[in-house]
Order: structure tokens, then C-alpha cells, then sequence
């Protein structure tokens, strides 16, 4: 099992940590933030201890921020781990459905139950959350977050920066442009 470090904690950091503990593959060294949680993870400091970590031979980290208005910091930090030389791994859930035609980019967070159909292509540092749908041909720019249980049908296409509401739906063919922001329960026709 190879080292991870998460960039970030909270809410959306024990859903990535629990996926992580699922699929096996990483063993989570700590977490690095701004503030101290009571969790089973060693609070390793702020990002500033993000370098000393790297030169230690620490390679993978994952930032474990959630979306909801922070869009830019995940950007920002996806940017400052780049420069250190960290590998963001792809981290799936093992419940998740992958196409094997799909494409996932770096960094991208899939959670419990997704599921990515054939020709679908997803961007760097997404989020795609638990029960998520997205089908044939989307395409999920980078920095985006699809929330629990939303489905976009067949061809559509979200912009960078975006977020799709949980329970929203998106029908076929629709294109949003990049920081579109889709509240939950919402349905977007044509």
C-alpha cells in the first residue's frame, strides 16, 4: 500500500477517507488544515508542512476539500500540490459502476454508487458524489462537483468550476457553461 496524504478535512474528507479505506490501496498518513479535528487521522499541520512531507518521500495527496464555496481554494490547492510534485490520484469507490470507455482525469473523487456510463469523460479534481448517474458521452469539466444523487443524462456537457445540486437532473444534450450553478432538486430542460 502506498502513502497518502488529505489536503483538507471535514465533511467531504471522511467520505474520500472511507473510500480510500475501502479500495485498499492507500494508507492515509494523516491530513493536513487549518484546524485540528477530532478524527482517527494525525493532524500533520497546515499545508505549509505539505513540502517537508514530499521531500520525505511522501508522494500522493488528495485534496479532501468539498466543493460548496470553495471552488477556487480546491483550484489553489490542486495548483500548490502540482508545484511540490504530489501524484493526485483518482480515488473510486468500490461500489462505484465505471464504464471501461470512461475517462477519469486526476485528483477526481467518485463516490459510493456512482455511476459513469460508456464515452463519458470527466475532468481533473471533480467530485463525483454518492448515487450520482452520469450518462453516455457527458463530459465533466475540470473543478466540478456533481452532489449525491444527481443524474445527467446522455451528452451533456458541465462547464469548469460547476455544481450540480443533489437530486438534480440534467436531460440530454444540455450545455452549461463553466461556475454554473444548478440548485438541488432542480431540472434542466432544453
Amino acid at each position: 500500500m502506498e502513502d497518502i496524504i488529505l489536503v483538507g478535512y471535514g465533511g467531504h474528507a471522511r467520505s474520500v477517507a472511507d473510500c480510500i479505506e475501502r479500495a485498499g490501496v492507500y494508507r492515509i498518513i494523516g491530513y493536513t488544515d487549518t484546524v485540528r479535528y477530532e478524527t482517527k487521522y494525525t493532524y500533520l499541520g497546515t499545508d505549509d508542512v505539505l513540502e517537508q512531507y514530499r521531500l520525505k518521500g511522501i508522494k500522493n495527496a488528495f485534496v479532501a476539500i468539498g466543493y460548496m464555496g470553495k471552488g477556487n481554494l480546491r483550484e489553489n490547492l490542486y495548483q500548490k500540490l502540482k508545484k511540490l510534485d504530489f501524484i493526485l490520484p483518482i480515488i473510486i469507490d468500490p461500489s462505484a459502476i465505471i464504464s471501461t470507455s470512461a475517462k477519469v482525469k486526476e485528483g477526481t473523487f467518485i463516490g459510493k454508487g456512482a455511476i459513469i456510463n460508456a464515452e463519458v469523460k470527466i475532468g481533473k479534481m471533480c467530485i463525483i458524489n454518492s448515487k450520482t448517474l452520469i450518462e453516455h458521452e457527458s463530459y465533466i469539466d475540470d473543478f466540478s462537483h456533481i452532489a449525491v444523487g444527481a443524474v445527467l443524462c446522455g451528452q451533456v456537457h458541465v462547464g469548469c468550476n460547476s455544481f450540480i445540486g443533489a437530486n438534480a437532473t440534467i436531460i440530454q444534450d444540455i450545455k452549461l457553461p463553466e461556475k454554473t450553478f444548478v440548485p438541488a432538486g432542480k431540472v434542466i430542460r432544453k
